[in-house]
């Protein structure tokens, strides 16, 4: 009996060191990939950063061509005001109003553009999350 227990005991051993092999085995596997993943997610990155830049270079030169639209607007303001102090009452009115509904289009269209930046940060950014998600929930799902 003691023979027969032994050898039970030498069987459940080898069970569970075959057990504890395949699950070495499954942990390698598991870091390997958790590796690639992390490679991805750097990539990813990497190429988010890429298009940030892109968009801020892109939003800096639309920020100096409004700068220089400002600036010619100024300009042709300061001229309309010579030219208001010799025109009637009804002109100068007038051309205040052009001029306050021009402010207010560049008003929108600053707007606009933030609303763009934002946009496209937040987008970024719940793009890079919503991979990073699936990924661990793949992984987690394969584990299981």
């Amino acid at each position: 009996m003691a023979v027969e227990n032994s050898m039970v005991v030498e069987d459940r051993v080898a069970r569970l060191e075959a057990d504890v092999g395949e699950l070495k085995r499954d942990v390698k596997a598991l870091n390997a990939r958790v590796g690639e993943g992390t490679i991805a997610m750097e990539r990813g990155f990497g190429a988010l950063r890429s298009e940030i830049d892109k968009t801020r270079v892109e939003i800096e030169k639309t920020r100096v061509d409004m700068e220089k639209g400002f600036g010619a607007l100024r300009s042709e303001i300061d001229r309309n005001k010579v030219d208001m102090e010799r025109m009637s009452g009804s002109l100068r009115s007038e051309i205040e109003k052009t001029r306050v509904d021009m402010e207010k289009g560049f008003g929108l269209l600053k707007t606009s553009i933030e609303s763009a930046k934002l946009w496209m940060l937040v987008t970024g950014v719940g793009s890079v999350i919503l991979v990073t998600f699936v990924t661990f929930l793949g992984r987690a799902l394969k584990i299981f």
